[in-house]
């Protein structure tokens, strides 16, 4: 493609801000031109692109109009203030937050299940990135419910402190130092102690007992799928572990199905790593590549329509700033 692009990330200096830039660079983006923003500027703070460090733009001062593309990397709050903005000068936004969830004309875009619906991104300029954990589950169950449908979902959802940003990150590796050397643990800006230890609630809880991050799975699988009528049962729940989601998940079919049938059309999707001789794991599968990994698929002895499986993937790098840029490539691709 001989076309060449302005491109901004809103947010490169958080953890899939970080890890977009580096797949633009990586992936050889048809960059023309390359901004970093934020919500305000820090001229102590730069993006490494390219080998240059690249200055940071204020968002409250900058000129959407001179973009192409820009992706949003932040907060549900910094999307709705400056993502209407940048569309409104006609800038494609890709999405990377829940504050566009409730909007029926924006897409909800997983580039390998429902490609075709990033057409319809003019309708408001923008498009949304599903949150990692949805990526992740539809990119495995997408195939089944196509070939049999799917009545319900239960899934628990194994977040690793990188899905608290560079905080998550950065206070886990601080308390692991702390305990390790016979030190406490004070100013914990978690709900409870976060080293060697799992926090049964990640989120804000809501007045129906879930939390923001288990409603946003249930909420934004209607989205990506336009269909209420699979009931979706969600956990989530925080593990010491520093990059990476797991998923367990339990579902129940609409027609029969064995597990010869699944292993057949996980193998048709090409970002689905399954073996069923070994068990992924988080740190060991999950940090830094490219693959969704399954492993531990069974039928669920308890009812007649049930499997499980178990999934992992780097939520920071492949479920969140991967499809990310998929979403731009094939907007540049195909519809721009």
């Amino acid at each position: 493609m001989s076309e060449k692009f302005n491109v901004g990330v809103v947010g490169a200096t958080t953890a899939i801000g970080k890890a977009l830039v580096e797949l633009l660079e990586q992936r050889e983006f048809p960059l023309d031109t390359f901004r970093a923003i934020e919500q305000e500027a820090d001229e102590d703070v730069s993006v490494l692109f390219k080998g240059k460090n690249v200055a940071i733009n204020a968002a409250k001062d900058f000129d959407w109009s001179t973009l192409h593309i820009v992706f949003f990397c932040s907060t549900d709050e910094v999307s709705l203030k400056y993502a209407p903005l940048a569309a409104d000068a006609g800038v494609a936004v890709i999405d990377n937050s829940s504050a566009f969830n409730a909007r029926p004309e924006i897409p909800m875009v997983i580039p390998h299940i429902n490609q075709s619906a990033i057409g319809d991104f003019r309708n408001a300029n923008i498009i949304i990135s599903p949150a990692a954990s949805v990526v992740q589950l539809w990119t495995v169950l997408k195939p089944i419910y196509d070939q049999v449908g799917i009545s319900r979902i239960n899934v628990t959802c194994h977040h690793s402190v990188s899905s608290a940003g560079d905080l998550g990150i950065n206070e886990l590796a601080r308390q692991c130092g702390k305990l390790l050397n016979g030190l406490t643990v004070e100013d914990n800006p978690f709900s409870a102690q976060l080293a060697f230890n799992v926090l049964p609630q990640v989120g804000t809880l809501q007045d129906n007992g879930l939390t923001d991050i288990e409603q946003q799975v249930i909420d934004q699988s209607v989205k990506l799928l336009a269909d209420s009528s699979v009931m979706i049962n969600s956990t989530s729940v925080m593990t010491p572990v520093f990059f990476g989601l797991a998923q367990s998940v339990n579902i129940e079919t609409c027609n029969p199905v064995d597990p010869e049938q699944l292993t057949q059309w996980f193998d048709e999707v090409e970002v689905i790593e399954l073996d069923s001789t070994y068990q992924p794991t988080q740190v060991e599968d999950a940090n830094g590549s490219e693959f969704i990994h399954v492993g531990r698929l069974r039928v669920d002895p308890s009812h007649p329509l049930g499997v499980n499986l178990w999934s992992v993937a780097d939520n920071i790098r492949t479920t969140s700033a991967l499809n990310s840029l998929k979403i731009a490539e094939t907007l540049i691709r195909d519809f721009y």
